[in-house]
């Protein structure tokens, strides 16, 4: 029996039809319906919207179509591709994913997933042929990622197309994946500090870090001296000295870091929401 037979028998039954009392609504025989259930057949693509009708369903329903999988259903997906790759056969496991991608064309969350798993088979292999290829796979899935409700999913789907653009030495298109980024997030920076310098950007590159370095040490000095105060107000004063400590050495080391800024971008926002 295929499935949809399955379908037309489970909800022929549910409904209290006979196979012949289907098959006069639909203007068959008995026997058509019998064969469509039986998997000897199935039912004209004319019938399809009919037989959906009266089985009380949808076409989609009845033709078990799904745009979309379940993430359990994507992480089983990803274990055919690893064990491809594992056993040496790169093609096949590139081959794989794009046949699942063209059963799932408009699965934004299977192509970030396997954008994912293809980067890093990218990563792993000595082969600068299946390197270059799998890069440029992964490429294409994260360009259309980045389109994903998620905002997290989406901020990962950028920095992934970045560090993926930089790596094939398409440094102007890896900045302006950047730019989709908040202008705090951190790995963001990092990874475009990353391309300054690779672009022979050297001064670029030491500002932005200098930047960055002074933000964090802005932030983790604040840290320390506000937990101080709370382990004080909680009466443990061994402790709160044990931080404020911490935070001194952290002068010593830095010097006197400037006063922490808020957050730069919408994230604020997001966070007072």
């Amino acid at each position: 029996m295929n499935a949809i037979g399955e379908t037309v028998q489970r909800l022929r039954r549910a409904k209290g039809l006979t196979q012949g009392q289907l098959a006069n609504q639909l203007g068959v025989s008995s026997a058509a319906v019998s064969k469509w259930e039986t998997g000897g057949a199935l039912p004209d693509v004319a019938l399809l919207c009919p037989l959906a009708r009266a089985l009380g369903c949808s076409a989609d329903e009845l033709l078990g179509f799904r745009p979309e999988l379940s993430p359990e259903e994507i992480d089983a997906v990803c274990k055919t591709p690893r064990a491809l790759f594992d056993g040496g056969d790169w093609r096949g496991a590139l081959e794989f994913c794009r046949q699942r991608l063209r059963e799932y064309p408009g699965d934004l969350n299977l192509r970030f997933r396997l954008g994912f798993l293809l980067a890093g088979f990218a990563d792993k292999t000595r082969d600068e042929a299946a390197r270059e290829e799998l890069r440029t796979a992964a490429a294409g899935l994260f360009e259309q990622a980045v389109e994903l409700p998620d905002e997290e999913q989406r901020r990962a789907a950028w920095r992934m197309l970045a560090r993926l653009y930089a790596d094939k030495g398409q440094f102007d298109r890896a900045l302006e994946a950047l730019g989709n980024l908040p202008s705090c997030n951190q790995e963001g920076l990092g990874l475009r500090a990353d391309i300054l310098r690779r672009m022979g950007d050297l001064n670029g590159a030491a500002r932005l870090e200098e930047t960055t370095l002074s933000a964090q040490l802005a932030a983790l000095d604040h840290t320390l001296t506000s937990f101080a105060a709370t382990r004080r107000a909680q009466g443990l004063r061994e402790e709160a000295e044990r931080l404020e400590q911490q935070a001194r050495r952290l002068k010593e080391l830095f010097g006197a870091p400037a006063a922490p800024a808020g957050c730069c971008c919408e994230c604020e926002g997001e966070a007072s929401e």
